[in-house]
């Protein structure tokens, strides 16, 4: 678990550390522990100091599944959407408020994931979005994806994608639909919604938005069909920022002449002998 200090406990012992108003045993499942360790998914348990149990073992997940609860505890898994936490008044009000402030974005955003999963690179992915929402487990991340009550994790899905004789649309099926949700706080967010209230055909905005949606597919441990569709995207980002224009043609670069390059040259080594002195 997340407390146990890479040693295996016992379920009664997690119990034992329970608070007593904690109604689930909390569970996720990845590759490994490191790997577990840095999901975004994790954050808010972290925060609030709430125990998890990790499962790395393929054969983990079905098994807790299957078991669905231990002493009247039911598992739940923190990767999924309908994850539930306490929360005080004062938290419910405010959240409230963020979701009719955040609607034109989440509203946007679904539209354009939508367009991206069903028509465009990432059509073949098999990816189904469910919603974008407002998130309440990222204290750090922008976003995360995760996905719908009964549909597999990701550890799931690369598990089921491995055998041989699993039926495609069957996977594609029980993958479950995605929601992506977003941190309210983070600055990158916050940017997001005030160049779509401003303008909803904004370019930057919309890639923005698919590499967001797309590196969150990665960091939660999903795989994207078409890699290089999220390279360009990011290329073309790099390019803005560097003040670039990522449109404009490619022209071969001229190389100047020998005597202008022996020029140059002269020039940079008195340059340097006068840093010298």
């Amino acid at each position: 678990t997340t407390k146990s200090e890479d040693k295996d406990i016992s379920l009664d012992k997690y119990l034992d550390r329970m608070a007593e108003s904690q109604e689930s045993i909390y569970y996720m499942s990845g590759e490994s522990m490191e790997t577990m360790l840095k999901a975004p998914a994790l954050q808010i348990f972290k925060k609030k100091d709430l125990e998890v149990l990790m499962l790395s073992d393929h054969l983990d997940e079905p098994c807790i599944q299957k078991l669905a609860d231990y002493e009247g505890k039911k598992f739940v898994s923190i990767q999924k959407a309908d994850v539930k936490l306490d929360e005080t008044e004062e938290e419910k009000k405010r959240f409230t408020k963020l979701k009719d402030m955040y609607k034109p974005l989440t509203d946007w955003w679904k539209e354009k994931l939508t367009d991206l999963t069903e028509k465009g690179a990432m059509k073949d992915a098999g990816v189904k979005i469910e919603a974008v929402s407002l998130s309440k487990r990222l204290t750090d991340s922008p976003v995360v994806v995760v996905t719908s009550q009964f549909g597999y994790s990701a550890q799931q899905e690369k598990i089921m994608k491995a055998q041989a004789f699993q039926n495609k649309d069957q996977l594609s099926m029980m993958s479950g639909r995605k929601t992506l949700e977003i941190n309210p706080n983070h600055p990158v967010i916050v940017d997001l919604l005030s160049k779509v209230k401003a303008d909803k055909e904004d370019k930057t905005a919309i890639d923005s938005a698919s590499v967001l949606f797309q590196t969150a597919l990665i960091e939660s441990g999903y795989e994207i069909a078409d890699p290089s569709a999220l390279v360009k995207r990011v290329y073309r980002l790099m390019s803005k920022e560097l003040g670039v224009d990522p449109d404009a043609p490619l022209k071969e670069v001229e190389i100047p002449d020998e005597e202008e390059a022996e020029e140059e040259s002269e020039s940079e080594e008195k340059e340097e002998d006068g840093d010298a002195e």
